[in-house]
């Protein structure tokens, strides 16, 4: 990480003899990332540049071993902050020249959550608090993108060609690449990122070179002042089969990097081309459009005297409904306190788990009378209509509207959906549901919630070419819902970095299943006989 941040502006820095450049770590832990890479720039500038430390680190422990090791090295100028990073900012306003952090990954962040946001995950409510994080928030499990935004709040503006930016080195494991669907916070994040034109690279790490986990690590590498050639561009070096082997393990840690395999990662950074290990790809590669796919709602109905006795029970508390109505007869419709005590020493016996406000429906006699009611309108539906069965729910339903007009039946909206529920089902030989029709003719139908699926496009892809050839091909009646398409990115190095194993003939296969058969033949005879 200190390679690939000072190398690429080494002369940049030599020229700025005794210049003052700020090196800082989120997450800093006992120090020894901010030393290491003062240690590594002070070397290969000549000692001609200084350089401040900054960190913060959230253990005390931790934090008065990083303070006091700073103070034993004689490090004169180092700010050590102490508390959470995400919900305690020591450094507010503060921009840094060099960042550089391996934060957690995989650790709530519910610590922090009320120092963040307002009412998370509320759609209409949510409020994001801190300015630093308002491109989106990751699942409340794992808070390691909130720190490489952190980082990102704390970039220095490139205002004049000479200005340098800033540099970011920060590992992570591999949910930062892909967790999170389109629009969702990660993937938020993932865009502000690429779309900002910040990310130059990302390194896959060798497995279990940490001493503390064995998945998957990577380096994220920003920077705000991209050369000519890396700009709308990001390169992706797999450097996962790039190690060398410990004698002996140090906790989950079986491997580390000589330094001329350190060496020859840096050289792959810095040539930026296209090798065995190292792809160079456009920003929007990483993108998609995720497109909503519906198919239309097909029902058939029919009266029938059975789903007119359903309508005595609410269906969400049905079964609850039936055992009342068994046991009380048309006691639920004249006074259900007297049963109340028995009602709920049921429900504790079989341990029923309802709400209170479904308990009180339960215990309302005029709850009990209003579903009563609607089987009175559905037995005048029926005495109208008859037990036909309609494959057109569509002419259904005006039938249903046609003859409450006639009897001057008055229906809330939710009342009348709830009889067209009761005597209608799915079935996909019937006609299509019309939800409305434009007024230049356009039929709008309802969607089958049952049957909606997505599809994510490549952005470099037209969505309707890709509708066409992947899906209405196969599904003639579906469409694309516009107003849920989103926008999301993720990265894949298995994509690029995939090699496929040419698999064993079954010749082979065969040759090696006699040859074992021969070399156990008589084995079990032997091991009964024993």
């Amino acid at each position: 990480m200190t390679h690939i941040l000072f190398e690429p502006v080494q002369e940049k820095l030599k020229e700025r003899e005794e210049a003052r450049f700020t090196i800082y770590d989120a997450a800093c832990g006992s120090g020894g990332m901010l030393t290491e890479a003062e240690r590594f720039a002070l070397e290969i500038t000549n000692n001609k540049c200084m350089f401040s430390l900054f960190g913060q680190e959230v253990n005390p422990e931790t934090w008065a071993i990083c303070t006091g090791d700073m103070l034993i090295k004689g490090e004169k100028n180092v700010n050590i902050g102490y508390g959470s990073t995400l919900s305690n900012d020591a450094f507010i306003g503060q921009k840094f020249d060099f960042m550089l952090s391996n934060p957690p990954y995989g650790k709530t962040w519910k610590i922090d959550e009320d120092a963040i946001v307002d009412d998370r995950g509320n759609k209409s409510k949510e409020k994001i608090k801190d300015p630093r994080f308002k491109v989106g928030l990751p699942s409340i499990s794992d808070g390691q993108l909130l720190f490489l935004v952190n980082m990102i709040s704390k970039m220095k503006q490139v205002k004049e060609e000479k200005d340098l930016g800033t540099r970011i080195a920060s590992v992570h494991n591999g949910s930062s690449l892909f967790t999170g669907d389109a629009g969702q916070g990660e993937s938020e994040i993932r865009k502000m990122i690429i779309e900002s034109d910040l990310l130059e690279c990302i390194i896959a790490l060798p497995t279990n070179i940490f001493y503390n986990t064995g998945i998957p690590t990577y380096i994220w590498v920003l920077s705000n002042k991209k050369l000519p050639e890396r700009k709308g561009k990001v390169q992706l070096i797999n450097a996962i089969d790039i190690y060398e082997k410990l004698r002996k393990n140090l906790g989950q840690k079986n491997c580390e990097l000589t330094e001329e395999q350190i060496n020859h990662i840096t050289k792959t950074y810095m040539d930026f081309k296209e090798t065995e290990i190292s792809k160079i790809l456009k920003n929007e590669d990483f993108g998609y459009w995720k497109i909503t796919v519906e198919r239309p709602l097909r029902l058939k109905a029919n009266i029938t005297t059975e789903s007119i006795e359903g309508l005595r029970y609410n269906k969400v508390i049905l079964d609850e409904m039936k055992w009342v109505y068994k046991n009380f007869g048309n006691e639920v419709y004249l006074n259900l306190k007297s049963h109340k005590k028995d009602i709920q020493k049921w429900i504790e016996k079989n341990e029923i788990k309802i709400t209170s406000a479904n308990l009180n429906k339960l215990l309302d006699c005029e709850f009990w009378m209003k579903q009563r009611s609607l089987m009175e309108i559905a037995e005048q539906l029926y005495n109208k209509i008859g037990n036909i069965a309609f494959d057109d729910y569509n002419e259904f339903k005006i039938k249903v509207d046609e003859i409450c007009e006639e009897l001057d039946i008055k229906l809330s909206a939710s009342d009348k959906k709830i009889i067209l529920d009761a005597f209608s089902w799915k079935d996909e030989d019937a006609k299509p549901v019309i939800k409305k029709v434009e007024k230049d003719g356009t039929i709008i139908f309802e969607p089958d919630t049952d049957l909606r699926d997505s599809e994510n496009v490549p952005l470099n892809e037209d969505t309707k070419e890709y509708f066409n050839r992947e899906v209405l091909k196969y599904v003639p009646d579906a469409w694309i819902d516009e107003s849920k398409t989103v926008k999301g990115y993720s990265i894949s190095f298995t994509r690029y970095f995939y090699s496929y194993q040419q698999t064993r003939s079954l010749e082979e296969i065969s040759k090696e299943l006699k040859i074992l058969q021969n070399e156990t033949k008589g084995v079990l005879e032997e091991f009964l006989n024993d």
